[in-house]
């Protein structure tokens, strides 16, 4: 499909052209949070640790965790909202105790031995876990997360990352 190929759309406010993709990258998202909110259902009780990832993907995400703690290496510490704050530390040695560990994406910049470490932390981190990754084959998911349920993430029947997700 071309990056280009667009859509009038009719809403409230008038027509407005809105691209395709925009509108397939909005219902996989869509998806993946019901997901996320079946492996999950408690999670408005449980503390997550967000290895890799940004505030700004909690503070429009469609579920509020009790509490989330951002990990990134270049990140300044920092208390966003009450639930929400900003941890330093690579994400692959971070220490601390919560009930789930959340890694979407950072699987696709380590390789080797840091992946195999990124697993162990995400593993050791939290008893419950989900981690998404694009382009990590599935077999190597199973292999590195082998008490997880995995599953295919497709979009416009191409596969477009896999979830290992431990939600007991």
């Amino acid at each position: 499909m071309r990056a280009d190929v667009r859509r009038v759309v009719r809403g409230a406010a008038g027509r407005f052209v809105v691209p395709v993709a925009a509108q397939f990258d909005a219902a996989t998202r869509a998806r993946r949070w019901e997901w996320f909110r079946e492996a999950f259902p408690d999670i408005d009780k449980l503390r997550v640790v967000d290895l890799g990832g940004s505030v700004d993907f909690w503070l429009h995400a469609p579920v509020r965790p009790a509490h989330v703690e951002v990990v990134g290496i270049d990140a300044k510490p920092r208390r966003v909202l009450s639930w929400l704050e900003l941890g330093v530390g690579d994400p692959v040695t971070y220490a601390g105790a919560y009930d789930v560990a959340l890694c979407d994406g950072l699987f696709e910049v380590e390789s080797g031995r840091r992946r195999e470490a990124l697993a162990g932390a995400v593993r050791g981190l939290a008893s419950r876990y989900w981690v998404r990754a694009a382009r990590v084959r599935r077999a190597e998911l199973e292999r590195l997360f082998p008490d997880a349920v995995v599953r295919r993430e497709r979009r416009g029947g191409l596969v477009v990352s896999h979830i290992a997700a431990k939600p007991r």
